[in-house]
């Protein structure tokens, strides 16, 4: 074997030496890489998922905040719609109350209406035989006219009044108001209304029924 021949030779054992031994490092480096490789993988696919859960989470607040704030605000439409419808209902209400009074027609029925409760507001007076007996006290508008409050006087006297006292109240403008002893027919504008929150309720179920 010449000189060539051995050289090359032992060129070959170098190759196969160094294949060798880069297979024997490179091979437990790549397993190694792979094995980072996907660890990373599975972790960048555990915190998107950790960032998608938080993002949907976070919108889902957002949303719920939005509803509820979105609600809070038609509520207070609602009620600012309703105090409104409230506030106008109320003064046609009272206004439509005195026009019945000032109609002679209506203003019968509102007194007949009234005096129909005088036997379950008022007591009669004790002893109405006595002279010195408590009159009942009828409270009237100026102006009444003298035939219908003398009739309305005339009631109570048949319902248990020793007499009637007649009082003008200027500030009255509808309806009457009776006093005997601690009791009190409240047949005024007022008295009518005086129980709101129920006429109210009421009105404003009137209000928004639909035509």
């Amino acid at each position: 074997m010449n000189l060539e021949q051995r050289t090359d030779a032992l060129l070959a054992v170098v190759e196969a030496y160094r294949q060798e031994r880069c297979a024997a490092l490179l091979d437990p480096a790549r397993a190694q890489a792979r094995a980072q490789v996907a660890a990373a993988l599975r972790e960048a696919r555990r915190r998107v998922r950790t960032a998608i859960g938080e993002e949907r989470r976070r919108l889902a607040a957002v949303l719920a905040a939005a509803e509820a704030q979105l609600a809070t605000e038609r509520r207070l439409t609602l009620q600012r719609r309703a105090a409104t419808h409230l506030k106008h209902g109320w003064a046609a209400l009272r206004t439509a109350l005195q026009a019945q009074w000032d109609s002679p027609p209506a203003r019968a029925q509102w007194i007949a209406a009234q005096l129909s409760r005088v036997r379950t507001v008022l007591r009669p007076t004790q002893d109405a035989t006595r002279d010195d007996a408590d009159p009942w006290v009828l409270i009237c508008p100026a102006g009444w006219a003298v035939a219908e409050r003398e009739r309305v006087a005339a009631t109570l006297l048949m319902h248990g009044a020793h007499a009637v006292h007649m009082i003008d109240d200027p500030q009255l403008s509808a309806g009457f108001r009776v006093q005997a002893g601690h009791n009190v027919l409240d047949a005024t504008l007022d008295g009518l209304l005086a129980d709101r929150d129920a006429v109210q309720g009421r009105l404003l179920q009137l209000i928004e029924e639909p035509a």
